[in-house]
């Protein structure tokens, strides 16, 4: 697995781009987790949260914001629309 060296630690510029551009596999949430120093959970949330239903991450409100941002600078139609207050 790999050490989470970002914990805690703000995404960079594009970052979310890169990560919602890419279909949530296996692989892609590994690879992502390696090249970004960030864990493989770390990834997985941020899907969770741009894709998911329900009340998962409704407490990441900053993170939540940004996450549908990114999905909105990429033109995702898929997963919801929210924390945009």
């Amino acid at each position: 697995m790999n050490e989470a060296i970002r914990v805690g630690k703000p995404y960079k510029e594009g970052e979310l781009e890169i990560i919602l551009s890419l279909v949530p596999t296996n692989n892609n949430i590994k690879w992502l987790a390696k090249l970004l120093d960030r864990s493989e959970g770390a990834i997985r949330i941020v899907y969770k949260i741009a894709y998911e239903k329900g009340k998962f991450g409704a407490t990441a409100d900053i993170q939540g914001k940004k996450i549908f941002e990114a999905k909105r600078r990429l033109c995702i139609e898929i997963g919801g629309k929210k924390k945009t207050d």
